[in-house]
């Protein structure tokens, strides 16, 4: 399984067996090469019923096993100690998600409004651990955010 050079630089800033919770998966693909490739748990969120029943069919055909539902954002989801991507949406939405409390890491990537996220983070007690720039037809910023009070 072939990833886009944004989602291959996402996967490549998790660790192999961690716990994934990736909103807004659209086809699962991220989920489902983490699961084969670094042995991850995932969890495909998306809002759209469709996406999530491709990310069913696309985790049959490459035999991964991942979980993928139909949700709005984080809402309902009890959260451990799993990273947290968003990828593939702008800004506001990002922050629309995120906006309760939450201490885990965090992966994002924003089509849209880079400066007003890092604010947001800074606000929610967030620091930026790393940050790529990835050139792939388009640009792409991808943020690895850690919380300051010891995520987990």
């Amino acid at each position: 399984m072939k990833l886009s050079k944004r989602l291959k630089a996402i996967s490549d800033l998790i660790n192999p067996n961690s716990k994934v919770i990736d909103v807004g998966s659209d086809h699962a693909f991220l989920d489902i090469y983490l699961n084969k490739y670094k042995n991850c748990q995932c969890l495909a969120i998306d809002k759209s019923k469709y996406c999530t029943e491709t990310a069913i069919d696309n985790a049959r055909k490459f035999e991964a096993d991942i979980k993928a539902i139909t949700n709005d954002g984080l809402n309902g989801i009890t959260l451990n100690d799993e990273i947290i991507v968003i990828s593939g949406m702008g800004t506001r939405n990002i922050i629309k998600i995120l906006n309760f409390d939450l201490t885990n890491n965090l992966i994002l990537s924003s089509h849209t409004n880079i400066d007003d996220l890092k604010n947001f983070l800074d606000k929610k007690g967030y620091y930026i651990y790393k940050e790529l720039i990835i050139e792939d037809g388009k640009t792409y910023n991808i943020i690895y955010a850690k919380h300051k009070g010891g995520a987990q």
